[in-house]
This record gives structure tokens, sequence and C-alpha cells, in this order.
């Protein structure tokens, strides 16, 4: 008979309902989604993030900024789900093209392995 190993359980991808075997992760709410990224990039990343990215200062419509605002929510909720390997590349992708350039601000520097 054997004992089941965790990689042998097919579980759903949260972002796209996949089967896949990979275990749960933290992740948040939602992948980066390219339509979003392009109407930031239209509006100007600049504006609407960052330091400069005062909202009262702009012409945001009311959708596009109820947009923004479940946008980031989703991002920026972070809880354990499965992603198949897939999604997560995708992911990723998206972030080195809209995110990577700023990420300098993220970076993390451990002065004993430089």
């Amino acid at each position: 008979m054997g004992s089941k190993f965790k990689r042998d359980k097919i579980n759903h991808c949260a972002w796209c309902g996949k089967k896949t075997h990979m275990e749960e992760m933290q992740l948040p709410d939602t992948p980066i989604l390219e339509f979003m990224e392009e109407k930031i990039n239209k509006h100007g990343r600049d504006r609407v993030w960052g330091e400069d990215g005062d909202w009262s200062t702009q012409r945001l419509d009311s959708d596009f900024e109820a947009e923004l605002l479940v946008y980031d929510t989703m991002l920026s909720s972070v809880s354990p789900k499965t992603v198949c390997i897939q999604c997560l590349k995708e992911d990723e992708e998206l972030w080195n093209k809209y995110y990577e350039k700023d990420s300098d601000d993220f970076n993390i520097v451990f002065d004993d392995l430089v």
C-alpha cells in the first residue's frame, strides 16, 4: 500500500483553477494583471504609485480609482493558497516587466554573505 506523499495530492490553482500538485504558499489574492498594469501605465505609473502618487491631485475617473483600490488591496492581501507553476511563472514575468526596475527598494542584503 505505502503512504501517500503530499506531491500525490491534487489541488486546484487559486488563480486559474487548473489542477496542480503544488502545495500552499503565502501569495497575494490576485496575480499581477496585465490589463490593470496597462491602465496604470496609460495614466502614468509615477502619478498612481510611489512618492508622487497623490490621488487627491489627480483627475482620476471614479471607476478607475475604484479599480485601483481593489487591485491594490488584492495585490497586498497575502494568504495561504495553492497556485500552479504556470501562474507563478507568468506572475514573475509580469513582475519583471512592470516592477523589477523599481525593486531596488525591496532588496535585502546580508553583509555576511557579500
